[in-house]
């Protein structure tokens, strides 16, 4: 617990110290590749925005594909939401690990008892 606070405390500082200057979307041009693994560009986020309607970075996400290549988001997050006028999704996620299918059929088993 005490790591991982200390790793929330370094990413705030992080964030922090790093936030984006203000009115940056307005110094982004149409032909700024804003997502690099897919490739989408600026421009094709607004037009997602302005002409296709949408109101959220996942509807952007699936008409532009931004987002949704090697890192799933966590690079060109900010900027398609700030580009698209939506408010950022969480970008934290929770901590995980994998579980072995026995512990599973285990758990299920449990339930089936009760």
């Amino acid at each position: 617990d005490r790591a991982r606070a200390g790793l929330r405390r370094f990413a705030a500082a992080m964030d922090y110290a790093y936030a984006p200057p203000a009115h940056w979307a307005e110094q982004v041009t149409d032909d700024t590749v804003v997502c690099r693994c897919e490739e989408v560009t600026g421009g094709a986020v607004r037009r997602a925005v302005t002409e296709l309607g949408a109101g959220d970075v996942r509807t952007v996400k699936l008409l532009t594909r931004a987002g949704m290549g090697w890192c799933q988001g966590r690079m060109c997050g900010t900027a398609v939401a700030g580009l698209a006028g939506c408010p950022e999704t969480a970008a934290r996620r929770p901590f995980a690990r994998p579980v072995p299918l026995g512990v599973l059929a285990r758990a299920g088993s449990a339930d089936d008892e009760q």
